[in-house]
């Protein structure tokens, strides 16, 4: 109970959920309409917007601070969308439930809901996974229309960047003034750390090689290793490729 009162900033709400997945974008969870009154009761409202951390639960239970077997569980946070969920179920937007459930094999997908306070972010440090993102044309405007889609960030968490057809990850390495924020009704400093190169199994360095739209690139390719390639193109062309007026081919 202390430690929830200390997480919620005086208010306390801890409820176990069977998760369930809906088709939405950002990271605002639905809840059940029990949950608006409890919080409502309590005076939540009245803080302004409502963050919730989310803990996956294992078979051992719910987390606890003295719990050895949860430490390594895993934990994100929200926002709330709307209390329209049926009773006993929290319904997850892609973001939140692919944080929480990384495996897809989950027979039934168990999480612990608690309110909590969250500072204003001021300043995030993300890393794509592929190669590619960087070279995208205004990708920093691409992602801060991503990021205005949500309430939270946390450290360890992948955001999915959508660009036309393409979808790039993007992970948080580093949040201030915790490691866990919220970026709404704030100005919050993004570093994207750079992706030009790419480490294969044996932590060997490969460059991005350049390609030129209509120009032949020929090359060998050892059995089992790689090579990396990048383009840009046009901002004309770029939004009839995003749009789907155009598609660009590689063939190989």
């Amino acid at each position: 109970m202390e430690e929830n009162m200390l997480l919620g900033n005086g208010i306390v709400f801890s409820r176990l959920f069977e998760a369930l997945p809906y088709d939405g974008s950002g990271d605002k969870i639905k809840l059940p309409p029990s949950c608006f009154k409890e919080l409502s009761d309590q005076g939540a409202l009245d803080k302004g917007p409502m963050y919730f951390r989310l803990s996956k639960v294992n078979e051992g239970g719910p987390s606890t601070s003295n719990s050895s077997v949860n430490q390594d569980m895993k934990t994100t946070h929200s926002g709330v969308l709307e209390f329209t969920a049926r009773e006993n179920s929290a319904e997850l937007p892609p973001h939140v439930w692919t944080n929480l459930f990384p495996d897809t094999n989950v027979e039934v997908p168990l999480i612990e809901v608690r309110y909590a306070s969250l500072p204003k972010g001021t300043y995030a440090k993300l890393k794509p996974e592929a190669v590619g993102f960087s070279d995208l044309p205004n990708h920093k405007a691409i992602l801060e229309t991503t990021l205005r889609k949500h309430a939270t960030l946390s450290e360890g968490d992948v955001i999915t960047v959508y660009y036309g057809e393409l979808q790039y990850r993007l992970r948080v390495l580093e949040l201030k003034p915790s490691s866990s924020v919220s970026i709404l009704e704030t100005d919050i400093e993004v570093d994207i750390e750079g992706s030009d190169s790419v480490l294969d199994n044996e932590n060997e360095q490969h460059v991005l090689i350049p390609l030129v739209l209509g120009k032949a690139e020929s090359g060998i390719v050892e059995e089992g290793k790689f090579k990396y390639y990048k383009f840009s193109i046009e901002e004309a062309v770029s939004e009839k490729v995003s749009t789907g007026l155009m598609n660009i081919e590689v063939k190989i």
